[in-house]
């Protein structure tokens, strides 16, 4: 654990994933104290180490692209920190390629068009990476699905759902109790001074259906 400290405050960590497939994700971990400054080595070789991280039956399997040389962690504190963000991410992507599916699919059903885009994220456990959003269309209005983070208090995923390209008409879906729940203050909602704080629905596509038609009137 002390040798994964040390990794997390010396190095800035990136973690890419193969999309929808199997492939292997790769974690590259490059040196804090030489991001803004010389980057190179004797060799005219980037000082980075980069790792090969696959899911098989038989379990997880590390390789190296470029092993660590000569840091003060030992390379298997690397892989295991390799794995643990490898596991992390996963499961983040498991949980919102799922959420994407399902509002891409509801939307569809209500007559809008939808295209997927990739967003930018950074998560202290994981690192640097890429999550799917969903773009939504109809007419003149367009709204965007954007994931905002893997965990928070007492949930498992957060995500919000806002009319562009104003964000103050904001929905948010929170991932708890095995499910993810839709919090939206309606006209008329009480006592919610957050979207966290209106009453939770459960997503569904009439649920989708009342949020994204009171965002189109409170953008007429």
């Amino acid at each position: 654990m002390a040798g994964q400290g040390l990794i997390q405050r010396g190095y800035a960590v990136t973690v890419s994933h193969p999309g929808e497939g199997e492939g292997p994700y790769r974690v590259s971990y490059a040196q804090r104290s030489l991001q803004n400054g010389d980057r190179q080595g004797g060799n005219g070789e980037a000082k980075d180490f980069l790792a090969s991280v696959l899911f098989r039956d038989e379990g997880v399997s590390v390789t190296w692209e470029a092993p660590p040389v000569g840091p003060e962690v030992s390379r298997e504190a690397f892989e295991q920190d390799a794995r643990d963000r490898v596991s992390l991410l996963r499961d983040w992507m498991t949980r919102l390629r799922a959420l994407v599916t399902t509002v891409e699919q509801y939307a569809t059903e209500l007559g809008w068009a939808t295209r997927r885009i990739d967003k930018k994220m950074e998560d202290s456990q994981i690192g640097k990476h890429e999550a799917p959003a969903l773009l939504l269309q109809e007419g003149a209005h367009r709204v965007l699905l954007e994931p905002v983070g893997r965990s928070a208090p007492g949930v498992e995923g957060v995500v919000d759902l806002y009319l562009m390209p104003a964000y103050d008409d904001i929905a948010s879906l929170y991932y708890y109790d095995g499910r993810w729940n839709l919090h939206y203050i309606f006209p008329g909602t009480t006592g919610a001074a957050t979207t966290r704080e209106a009453p939770a629905k459960p997503l569904t596509r009439d649920t989708l259906r009342e949020v994204l038609d009171q965002m189109k009137k409170d953008a007429a």
